[in-house]
């Protein structure tokens, strides 16, 4: 379906004739995403609209910072040079590129960007998001930013509105008059979502309003069209302090019941070089009861499937509140207690579930909102089951109730 035209040791590209007198220049990402990978892949979609396809793929993740990189956009721009229409498209990586690409192509018609990143510079590599294992891999910069003033009015930009790393390159290319629209999601990888997480192929209705010429191509436009799913006022720095790092100014109101868990006996499943007390895991569990509250955890596992830590109470007892104080010391590591279950039991043998968690929310700890539970049931072993492979680390496990 599509023949290669430049091949060298930085970029593929590729060309599909359909005998149109449009083209459109689609450059690729870095991961396995719906504008990253071959015709195939996307061809459902973009069959749907008259134009050829050329497609530029990347081979090293440097952001077009190469010797060949100027080298490969001169050729395309003289290569489209027999087409009325031009357009660029991408995603991420390949975003920045459709834009960047403006500068070689005096003819470019529109640009759809999806997600692209304003820059590849090691300042804008440290916000722990798809650019920072770059923070400082590249060398030598050919392009310290993807916002040349030629796409500024010709291209349209579509980011997630609850990815802190995306808001904040929306930012900077919105200060600079970019159009930039903003969906209610937190996908970096857009176009792959308006395609498949709908009861409608957004990305079919985005496309099909990109080529037609006789719409006003700006952001007024597409928050019109995507109007169900746009995110009209994103808060993106409330989200990045309040969803992605610690809230310090959230305080908890103890129970008025009793402390049950101060009387019990705790236990977990294993133990490891990172344990306080590495010969008993008794000792490290019951750490979790009786060690004031810090930012550190106060218990660790071993690295394994299925964690888990528990504890008995002296006697059964009336539960009625529960709550569970995570690591805040490192973000990172704290994220590890997303996915888990809690149980109940007479007998310490046959267990039922009365929690589970499968989302992606972040639990606090000491900073921020520690998880709070409101139960009302009878049991006196109480388990925190970690439901995938890793390692299980808490901070201070609290049990509120009154002894039967």
């Amino acid at each position: 379906m599509s023949e290669v035209i430049l091949d060298n040791d930085n970029y593929e590209v590729s060309y599909w004739n359909r005998e149109s007198c449009n083209v459109t220049i689609v450059f690729s990402s870095a991961g396995a995403l719906a504008l990253a990978q071959p015709v195939e892949e996307f061809k459902n979609t973009i069959k749907n609209f008259n134009t050829s396809y050329i497609f530029v793929r990347s081979k090293h993740l440097d952001w077009y910072n190469n010797i060949n990189s100027i080298k490969m956009f001169r050729f395309l721009s003289y290569f489209c040079k027999k087409y009325q229409f031009i357009y660029s498209m991408g995603e991420s990586l390949g975003a920045s590129g459709a834009l960047l690409f403006s500068k070689y192509c005096e003819r470019i018609t529109r640009i759809m960007a999806f997600s692209p990143q304003y820059s590849a510079l090691p300042a804008f590599c440290k916000w722990f998001g798809p650019l920072s294992p770059l923070d400082g891999a590249i060398s030598t910069f050919a392009f310290s930013d993807y916002a040349p003033e030629s796409a500024a009015s010709k291209a349209v930009l579509i980011y997630p509105s609850c990815s802190y790393e995306d808001n904040l390159h929306a930012k900077f290319y919105k200060s600079e008059n970019f159009n930039v629209v903003t969906i209610n999601t937190r996908h970096h990888d857009i176009a792959r979502h308006l395609k498949k997480d709908y009861g409608i192929n957004y990305l079919n209705i985005v496309l099909d309003a990109f080529y037609n010429n006789r719409i006003d191509f700006s952001a007024d436009t597409f928050e019109k069209i995507l109007c169900n799913i746009v995110e009209y006022s994103p808060k993106s720095f409330v989200k990045w302090i309040g969803d992605q790092t610690f809230k310090y100014d959230h305080f908890i109101e103890i129970p008025n019941f009793h402390l049950v868990s101060h009387d019990g006996k705790a236990t977990q499943s294993s133990v490891c070089e990172y344990s306080f007390h590495r010969d008993s895991t008794e000792a490290e569990a019951q750490r979790a009861i009786d060690e004031p509250l810090r930012m550190i955890p106060a218990f660790h596992t071993g690295f394994e499937k299925n964690p888990w830590w528990s504890i008995e109470l002296k006697q059964p007892a009336h539960i009625k509140q529960i709550i569970i104080f995570n690591r805040c010391d490192n973000e990172e590591f704290a994220r590890r207690f997303n996915k888990f279950s809690l149980l109940k039991s007479d007998d310490g043998i046959y267990w039922e579930e009365f929690y589970e968690k499968n989302d992606a929310r972040y639990i606090g700890g000491e900073f921020g909102e520690p998880l709070q539970i409101e139960t009302d049931f009878t049991a006196r072993y109480i388990k925190i089951f970690l439901n995938e492979t890793n390692f299980l680390h808490l901070s201070r496990v609290s049990i509120y109730g009154n002894y039967l």
